[in-house]
Protein backbone atom coordinates (compact mmCIF):
# COMPACT_ATOMS: atom_id res chain seq x y z
CA UNK A 1 0.00 0.00 0.00
CA UNK A 2 2.48 2.85 -0.78
CA UNK A 3 0.51 5.42 0.16
CA UNK A 4 1.12 4.37 3.89
CA UNK A 5 4.87 4.43 3.15
CA UNK A 6 5.55 6.75 5.06
CA UNK A 7 4.31 5.50 8.21
CA UNK A 8 7.86 3.23 7.97
CA UNK A 9 9.73 5.92 9.37
CA UNK A 10 6.75 6.76 12.01
CA UNK A 11 6.41 3.66 13.11
CA UNK A 12 9.99 3.27 13.84
CA UNK A 13 9.86 7.04 15.52
CA UNK A 14 7.28 5.37 18.00
CA UNK A 15 8.78 2.18 18.76
CA UNK A 16 12.13 2.90 19.18
CA UNK A 17 13.16 6.31 19.86
CA UNK A 18 14.15 7.17 23.72
CA UNK A 19 11.65 9.27 24.56
CA UNK A 20 9.63 8.46 28.10
CA UNK A 21 6.61 9.23 27.27
CA UNK A 22 3.93 5.92 27.16
CA UNK A 23 2.06 4.97 23.99
CA UNK A 24 -1.34 4.56 23.44
CA UNK A 25 -2.64 2.05 21.27
CA UNK A 26 -6.53 2.04 20.47
CA UNK A 27 -7.75 -1.10 19.55
CA UNK A 28 -10.58 -2.93 17.95
CA UNK A 29 -11.66 -0.49 15.07
CA UNK A 30 -14.04 -2.23 12.72
CA UNK A 31 -16.18 0.99 11.34
CA UNK A 32 -15.86 3.83 9.19
CA UNK A 33 -16.55 6.05 12.15
CA UNK A 34 -14.32 4.87 14.20
CA UNK A 35 -11.76 5.52 11.90
CA UNK A 36 -12.81 9.06 12.12
CA UNK A 37 -12.68 9.00 16.10
CA UNK A 38 -9.30 7.62 15.78
CA UNK A 39 -8.04 10.15 13.31
CA UNK A 40 -8.86 12.74 16.07
CA UNK A 41 -7.70 11.34 19.26
CA UNK A 42 -4.46 10.64 17.59
CA UNK A 43 -3.02 7.43 19.32
CA UNK A 44 0.15 6.57 18.33
CA UNK A 45 -1.08 3.10 17.28
CA UNK A 46 -4.67 1.85 16.02
CA UNK A 47 -5.07 -1.91 16.00
CA UNK A 48 -7.63 -3.91 13.89
CA UNK A 49 -8.85 -7.42 15.07
CA UNK A 50 -8.39 -9.77 11.70
CA UNK A 51 -10.00 -13.25 10.61
CA UNK A 52 -11.59 -13.43 14.03
CA UNK A 53 -15.29 -13.63 13.28
CA UNK A 54 -15.81 -14.36 17.44
CA UNK A 55 -15.43 -11.17 18.20
CA UNK A 56 -17.66 -8.64 16.85
CA UNK A 57 -14.42 -6.49 16.08
CA UNK A 58 -13.54 -8.75 13.60
CA UNK A 59 -12.38 -7.41 10.08
CA UNK A 60 -11.72 -9.36 6.94
CA UNK A 61 -9.38 -8.71 4.46
CA UNK A 62 -10.81 -6.58 2.58
CA UNK A 63 -12.95 -4.68 5.58
CA UNK A 64 -9.32 -4.10 6.60
CA UNK A 65 -8.26 -2.52 3.17
CA UNK A 66 -10.82 -0.28 3.38
CA UNK A 67 -10.61 0.70 6.90
CA UNK A 68 -6.63 1.39 6.98
CA UNK A 69 -7.35 3.71 3.44
CA UNK A 70 -9.11 5.84 6.08
CA UNK A 71 -6.65 6.14 8.45
CA UNK A 72 -4.60 9.11 9.17
CA UNK A 73 -1.49 8.13 7.58
CA UNK A 74 0.80 9.22 11.04
CA UNK A 75 -1.24 6.73 12.59
CA UNK A 76 0.71 3.34 12.03
CA UNK A 77 -1.96 0.19 11.73
CA UNK A 78 -1.44 -2.72 13.97
CA UNK A 79 -3.05 -6.04 12.72
CA UNK A 80 -4.00 -8.32 15.65
CA UNK A 81 -4.09 -12.34 14.56
CA UNK A 82 -5.00 -15.14 16.73
CA UNK A 83 -3.27 -18.29 15.49
CA UNK A 84 -3.29 -17.45 11.88
CA UNK A 85 -1.55 -19.27 8.96
CA UNK A 86 2.03 -17.33 8.56
CA UNK A 87 1.32 -16.79 4.94
CA UNK A 88 -1.75 -15.29 5.58
CA UNK A 89 0.11 -12.87 8.23
CA UNK A 90 2.91 -11.81 6.07
CA UNK A 91 0.60 -11.22 3.03
CA UNK A 92 -1.44 -8.38 5.25
CA UNK A 93 1.92 -7.56 6.69
CA UNK A 94 3.02 -6.83 3.34
CA UNK A 95 0.09 -4.99 1.87
CA UNK A 96 -1.77 -2.85 4.48
CA UNK A 97 -0.36 -2.85 8.25
CA UNK A 98 2.86 -1.42 9.77
CA UNK A 99 2.81 -3.94 12.95
CA UNK A 100 1.60 -7.48 13.30
CA UNK A 101 0.05 -8.35 16.96
CA UNK A 102 0.20 -12.47 17.79
CA UNK A 103 -2.58 -12.63 20.20
CA UNK A 104 -3.13 -16.44 20.44
CA UNK A 105 -0.47 -19.06 21.14
CA UNK A 106 2.22 -18.36 19.08
CA UNK A 107 5.58 -19.31 20.20
CA UNK A 108 9.21 -18.49 19.38
CA UNK A 109 9.75 -20.77 16.30
CA UNK A 110 6.37 -19.07 14.75
CA UNK A 111 7.56 -15.47 15.50
CA UNK A 112 11.03 -16.55 13.89
CA UNK A 113 9.42 -17.79 10.97
CA UNK A 114 7.27 -15.00 10.35
CA UNK A 115 10.14 -12.65 10.72
CA UNK A 116 11.57 -13.85 7.90
CA UNK A 117 8.76 -13.32 5.88
CA UNK A 118 7.85 -9.55 6.80
CA UNK A 119 10.04 -6.70 7.67
CA UNK A 120 7.71 -4.79 10.47
CA UNK A 121 7.68 -4.93 13.89
CA UNK A 122 6.53 -8.03 15.55
CA UNK A 123 4.03 -7.41 18.76
CA UNK A 124 3.89 -10.75 21.10
CA UNK A 125 0.38 -10.54 23.71
CA UNK A 126 0.84 -12.30 27.07
CA UNK A 127 -1.93 -13.29 29.45
CA UNK A 128 0.77 -12.64 32.67
CA UNK A 129 -0.67 -15.32 35.30
CA UNK A 130 2.20 -17.43 36.52
CA UNK A 131 5.87 -17.10 36.49
CA UNK A 132 6.11 -19.33 33.47
CA UNK A 133 4.16 -16.52 32.08
CA UNK A 134 6.93 -14.01 32.97
CA UNK A 135 9.66 -16.51 31.41
CA UNK A 136 7.49 -16.76 28.33
CA UNK A 137 7.69 -12.78 28.27
CA UNK A 138 11.47 -12.31 28.69
CA UNK A 139 11.99 -15.00 26.15
CA UNK A 140 9.78 -13.98 23.75
CA UNK A 141 11.29 -13.08 20.63
CA UNK A 142 9.29 -10.93 19.28
CA UNK A 143 10.36 -7.11 18.98
CA UNK A 144 7.34 -6.28 22.15
CA UNK A 145 5.54 -7.61 24.45
CA UNK A 146 1.79 -6.85 25.44
CA UNK A 147 0.72 -7.97 28.83
CA UNK A 148 -2.84 -8.35 30.43
CA UNK A 149 -1.65 -8.73 33.85
CA UNK A 150 -4.99 -8.56 35.39
CA UNK A 151 -6.66 -7.04 38.27
CA UNK A 152 -6.57 -7.36 41.79
CA UNK A 153 -9.21 -6.97 44.42
CA UNK A 154 -9.39 -3.63 44.28
CA UNK A 155 -9.04 -2.93 40.37
CA UNK A 156 -6.07 -2.31 40.69
CA UNK A 157 -3.28 -4.00 38.35
CA UNK A 158 -1.48 -6.87 39.91
CA UNK A 159 2.14 -6.22 40.26
CA UNK A 160 3.11 -9.51 42.00
CA UNK A 161 4.61 -10.81 38.85
CA UNK A 162 6.53 -7.60 37.45
CA UNK A 163 9.41 -7.75 39.54
CA UNK A 164 10.46 -10.67 37.81
CA UNK A 165 9.99 -8.69 33.75
CA UNK A 166 13.13 -8.35 32.13
CA UNK A 167 11.63 -6.11 29.13
CA UNK A 168 9.22 -2.72 29.24
CA UNK A 169 5.85 -4.06 27.97
CA UNK A 170 2.60 -2.74 26.72
CA UNK A 171 -0.51 -2.55 29.11
CA UNK A 172 -3.75 -4.23 28.35
CA UNK A 173 -6.62 -5.29 30.18
CA UNK A 174 -9.59 -3.43 31.87
CA UNK A 175 -7.64 -0.17 30.77
CA UNK A 176 -10.32 2.81 31.35
CA UNK A 177 -10.26 6.74 30.41
CA UNK A 178 -11.05 7.61 33.86
CA UNK A 179 -8.03 5.03 35.13
CA UNK A 180 -5.60 5.22 32.90
CA UNK A 181 -3.26 7.62 34.21
CA UNK A 182 -3.25 6.27 37.85
CA UNK A 183 -2.36 3.03 35.89
CA UNK A 184 0.68 3.86 34.11
CA UNK A 185 1.27 5.73 37.58
CA UNK A 186 1.53 2.45 39.28
CA UNK A 187 2.92 0.37 36.38
CA UNK A 188 5.27 1.88 34.28
CA UNK A 189 4.37 0.59 31.22
CA UNK A 190 6.36 1.44 28.04
CA UNK A 191 2.46 1.38 26.47
CA UNK A 192 -0.97 0.96 26.99
CA UNK A 193 -3.72 -0.80 25.03
CA UNK A 194 -6.88 -0.01 24.91
CA UNK A 195 -10.23 -1.45 23.77
CA UNK A 196 -13.34 -2.27 25.34
CA UNK A 197 -12.71 0.30 27.83
CA UNK A 198 -13.52 2.97 25.21
CA UNK A 199 -16.82 1.08 23.82
CA UNK A 200 -20.70 2.19 25.09
CA UNK A 201 -22.73 -0.64 24.19
CA UNK A 202 -20.39 -2.74 22.54
CA UNK A 203 -19.45 0.39 20.12
CA UNK A 204 -15.75 2.67 20.26
CA UNK A 205 -17.40 5.88 22.12
CA UNK A 206 -15.44 8.69 19.84
CA UNK A 207 -15.78 10.98 23.58
CA UNK A 208 -13.99 8.03 25.39
CA UNK A 209 -11.33 7.60 23.19
CA UNK A 210 -10.63 11.15 23.34
CA UNK A 211 -10.71 11.11 26.57
CA UNK A 212 -8.24 7.99 27.08
CA UNK A 213 -5.50 9.85 24.63
CA UNK A 214 -5.71 12.90 27.02
CA UNK A 215 -5.27 10.85 29.57
CA UNK A 216 -2.51 9.15 29.00
CA UNK A 217 -0.79 12.45 26.88
CA UNK A 218 -1.31 13.86 30.88
CA UNK A 219 -0.18 10.96 32.49
CA UNK A 220 3.57 10.76 34.72
CA UNK A 221 6.23 9.77 31.84
CA UNK A 222 7.49 6.60 32.42
CA UNK A 223 10.92 6.54 34.30
CA UNK A 224 13.89 5.26 32.53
Amino acid sequence: MLGRRITTIITHDVLYSNSAYTRVKLCGMFREEDIEAVNVAAPDLCGFVVNRPKSHRHVDRDRLWALVSRLDPSIPAVGVFVDQPLGYVSELADEVLDVVQLHGIEGNPYITFLRELVDIPIIQAIELRTREDVERANESKADFVLLDIGRDANGRPDQSLLPGLCRPFVLSGGLTPDGVARDIAEVAPWGVDMSSGLETDGLKDPEKMRAAVAAVRGATPRQT
